[in-house]
C-alpha cells in the first residue's frame, strides 16, 4: 500500500493502521496445503477477531480457498453469517443452555467436548465430538469410548460429522509426547471415526508432523504467517503490517528524562520522535526501551515507558518530517512479532491478538 493511500486512512482520524495482505494469507493457505494430499480438507482459524486480522474480511477474502472455518465461540459465528459468510462454521468452545440454540439458528456446527453436552444442542445441530488425547484442556477422555458411542446412538436428532483432537506440542518434531497422544487418538478413530470428518493437525502439525493428516488440517498461526516454532519460516509470509505516523519532533537536552517515571535519559542533545500508539493500541508496556521503530527507512529505538496513547524514539540528531510513516510491527527483523515475542517470552499469535480496535485494519 502506498504512503498516499495510508495517509488518507490517518486524515479520517485514524492514528494507526495494520495493512493485512491478503495474497500473503492465500499463500500460507497454499503452503500448508502442499504438505497434505491433494483431497485433505483445509480449515482457516478465525477465532478471536482472525487473530487480530479482522474474521469479517478475511474470511471473506479466503473463503473460495477453503472449506470449513474455525471460530472460539457461536457469537463469532454469528457474527460471519450477518456478514455473509456462508462457508461451514466449527465452533471450538462448548456448548451450554445459554447458547445452543444458536447454533441451529446460525447453521453453526458444535464441538461436544463432555458426555453431558449431547442434552443441551437442539434436533438437527451438527457437531464434532472432540477427544483429550493428552491437552489436559477440554475433550472426552479416550476411556469414554464405549459411553459416547451410545450416546451418538441415543442422540440421532443429532448429526455427527466429525471427530477431533487438538495436539499441546505438534511443532516438536520426535517428541515421545506427541506420539503418545497419537496413539490416543488413533483408538478412539479406530472406534468412532468411521464415515466422519476426522482431524487433527493444527498448524504445528501440519507444517513439521506428516502422521496425522486424517481428512481435514487446521491452520491458524500459519495463515497468518507465523510458525508456532517461534523461529522465522521462510515458508510463511506475515500477513499484517502495523503502520502510524510521527506526530512531533521534540529537540531535547543531554539529561533529560523521557516519560512516565523516566526509565529513560537523553544520552547528548537530539531529537524525540512522538508516535500516536501505545498500549491500548497493542504495544504492550513490557516492551519499553526495547523495541526499535522504523521512520523512513532507519530503525530507531523506542525510548521511555510507553503510555496509553503514545511512545517515543530516539532520533539522535535527525530530524524526519512530521506525518513520515512510522512502522511498528511486520517490517524488517526489528518490527517482526517474532522478535516481540522473544522479547516477551510469549508466542506471535499473542502479539496480533493485541493489537486493539482503534487500529484500522484494511486490506490488499
Amino acid at each position: 500500500m502506498k504512503n498516499e493511500q495510508i495517509r488518507d486512512h490517518f486524515n479520517e482520524g485514524w492514528n494507526s493502521v495494520a495493512i493485512i495482505d491478503c495474497d500473503a494469507l492465500l499463500h500460507n493457505l497454499a503452503t500448508l496445503k502442499s504438505k497434505v494430499s491433494a483431497n485433505t480438507m483445509q480449515m482457516a482459524v478465525v477465532k478471536a477477531d482472525a487473530y487480530g486480522h479482522g474474521a469479517i474480511e478475511v474470511s471473506r477474502r479466503i473463503e473460495r480457498s477453503i472449506d470449513y472455518l474455525g471460530v472460539a465461540n457461536p457469537l463469532e459465528g454469528k457474527e460471519l453469517r450477518e456478514n455473509g459468510i456462508t462457508k461451514p462454521i466449527l465452533v471450538f468452545g462448548s456448548p451450554h443452555a445459554g447458547n445452543a440454540h444458536l447454533y441451529k439458528t446460525y447453521d453453526l456446527i458444535a464441538t461436544i467436548s463432555a458426555l453431558d453436552q449431547f442434552e443441551v444442542l437442539p434436533a438437527g445441530t451438527k457437531y464434532h465430538l472432540k477427544f483429550d488425547t493428552g491437552m489436559g484442556r477440554v475433550g472426552i477422555m479416550p476411556q469414554d469410548v464405549e459411553k459416547t458411542g451410545k450416546l451418538i446412538a441415543s442422540y440421532t436428532s443429532l448429526k455427527y460429522e466429525g471427530l477431533m483432537t487438538h495436539c499441546a506440542n505438534s511443532e516438536d518434531v520426535g517428541s515421545p509426547i506427541f506420539e503418545h497422544k497419537c496413539e490416543n487418538f488413533y483408538k478412539v478413530v479406530a472406534v468412532l471415526g468411521k464415515d466422519v470428518i476426522v482431524h487433527a493437525s493444527n498448524s504445528g502439525a501440519t507444517l513439521h508432523q506428516s502422521e496425522v493428516e486424517f481428512d481435514l488440517i487446521r491452520g491458524g498461526t500459519a495463515m497468518y504467517g507465523f510458525d508456532p516454532t517461534g523461529v522465522y519460516n521462510p515458508e510463511l509470509k506475515p500477513a499484517m503490517r502495523w503502520v502510524s505516523r510521527l506526530a512531533q519532533v521534540r529537540p531535547m537536552k543531554k539529561g533529560a528524562g523521557v516519560s512516565y517515571s523516566h526509565s529513560w535519559h537523553m544520552p547528548e542533545n537530539g531529537n524525540i520522535g512522538v508516535i500516536p500508539v501505545g498500549y491500548a493500541d497493542g504495544v504492550t508496556r513490557k516492551l519499553s526501551n526495547r523495541i526499535h521503530l522504523n521512520i523512513d527507512g532507519k530503525d530507531y529505538p523506542q525510548v521511555g515507558n510507553i503510555t496509553m496513547d503514545q511512545i517515543m524514539v530516539y532520533l539522535q540528531e535527525d530530524a524526519p518530517l512530521t506525518d513520515s510513516i512510522v512502522d511498528i510491527l511486520g517490517g524488517d527483523a526489528k518490527q517482526s512479532a517474532y522478535r516481540w515475542a522473544d522479547l516477551l517470552g510469549t508466542i506471535t499469535y499473542e502479539i496480533t491478538c493485541l493489537i486493539g480496535n482503534r487500529v484500522k485494519r484494511v486490506y490488499n
